[in-house]
């Protein structure tokens, strides 16, 4: 089978790290979520089976549903990289509807950071025609459209960077440092008290490296979507008593979100708070959480290697 490029069509797709078996079920749990609209490179299709192997414009890979993408053309991708044109949607979740008005009907649920086409904007005040990744257009709120941040270069056939995309990217990056930090910050805040959920990205439920993805994603650049540090991905090693706002904690298979003065933010299944919440590493304020200020595995930061090759 001939590799080819496709998109979301599906309000979310969970991403398995095996195909079904032999009775047609999925038995690998889920390790990954993407979004309506979000492109992937489909690798790989078993025959008789109902899942593809995709790869993610992040480079991460696994098996979805044949019925939740549609393929698209090279061309295609790359006039989705205009971001005057293809959005983000920016609020947790929010309703496509049928008319330019809160009585309109529902057609499809969008959720936060699936990927939408403008095709009116203020069709009247307040209100813009978009087409779902799906094809379904419909309204919705113009204040819950987002500047799309990152890009699918990664996918595409011009890409000549491969792996080191990601670090490319990071060099690319036009942002000033402190800013860049405080909109990290401010996306994983977007989070809190969402539930945790294994494998998840979404305000319905997302989890540890789910929210640091996210953060980073929602803020222009991307890194490894799991609890550790890539040497193809822009975060390198730094001392705890250098962290800074922004940077990321890493723990025995878990990854915080460093907020600061000695607080972090995190998404946790711990039986006291399974949400996103914020924590503490200092002994003496309330929420200092013992069991993982004392297992630390490191530290990483986006803003520490030299940027030459």
């Amino acid at each position: 089978m001939k590799e080819y490029l496709a998109i979301v069509t599906a309000e979310h797709a969970y991403l398995r790290a095996e195909a079904e078996n032999e009775n047609g079920e999925n038995l690998s749990g889920i390790e990954d979520e993407i979004f309506s609209g979000w492109a992937v490179k489909v690798l790989e299709k078993l025959p008789g089976k109902q899942y593809l192997k995709i790869e993610t414009h992040y480079g991460y890979s696994g098996y979805v549903k044949e019925e939740e993408i549609k393929p698209i053309t090279e061309d295609e991708l790359e006039k989705r990289q205009d971001k005057d044109r293809f959005f983000r949607l920016g609020i947790s979740e929010a309703d496509l509807l049928d008319a330019p008005k809160v009585q309109g009907l529902p057609l499809e649920l969008l959720l936060k950071s699936c990927i939408v086409e403008l095709l009116e904007k203020e069709v009247v005040p307040g209100w813009s025609k978009v087409r779902s990744g799906a094809g379904r257009e419909g309204f919705i709120h113009t204040v819950n459209l987002r500047e799309r941040k990152e890009d699918d270069g990664y996918l595409s056939e011009k890409n000549t960077e491969g792996k080191g995309y990601f670090h490319a990217m990071r060099q690319r990056l036009a942002v000033e440092e402190e800013t860049f930090r405080e909109r990290i910050k401010e996306s994983a805040l977007e989070y809190m008290g969402t539930q945790y959920r294994w494998g998840g990205k979404s305000s319905q439920g997302i989890d540890c490296s789910g929210l640091t993805f996210m953060s980073y994603l929602n803020s222009g650049l991307l890194i490894y979507r799991d609890a550790s540090i890539r040497e193809e991905f822009p975060v390198s090693p730094v001392k705890q008593e250098d962290l800074k706002t922004g940077d990321l904690i890493f723990f025995p298979g878990h990854v915080a979100l460093y907020l600061g003065n000695g607080k972090y933010i995190h998404s946790t299944g711990y039986v006291k708070t399974p949400y996103v919440t914020v924590n503490s590493l200092r002994e003496e304020d309330e929420d200092y959480r013992e069991d993982l200020a004392q297992k630390i595995t490191g530290c990483g930061s986006v803003f520490t290697v030299s940027y030459t090759h």
